[in-house]
């Protein structure tokens, strides 16, 4: 092969490369928010468990603590999804 044939072909591959890794990247930064969020979760689940006797007081602030973290629930089915095109 001659060298020209060579770099371009080198070329096409790094470009190749260089457009997976910046997906695995995107998904890498998805996982991330997404594991956080569980974390969140978790947290808030755990810390309502270890507080089963709330005052009156407390239970309304809670309650509204909880109408404002409403947004941040995590909808396990509508969660972002790696797809992967078939190489044929």
């Amino acid at each position: 092969m001659s060298e020209k044939r060579v770099i371009r072909k080198m070329k096409k591959l790094a470009a190749r490369i260089s457009d997976k890794m910046e997906s695995i990247h995107d998904v890498m930064e998805d996982l991330e928010i997404e594991f956080e969020m569980l974390q969140k979760q978790i947290q808030k689940l755990e810390s309502k468990k270890g507080s089963n006797k709330i005052s009156d007081a407390e239970e309304a602030e809670t309650t509204s603590s909880e109408q404002d973290d409403e947004d941040e629930v995590v909808d396990l089915e509508n969660t972002s999804v790696v797809t992967l095109k078939p190489k044929f």
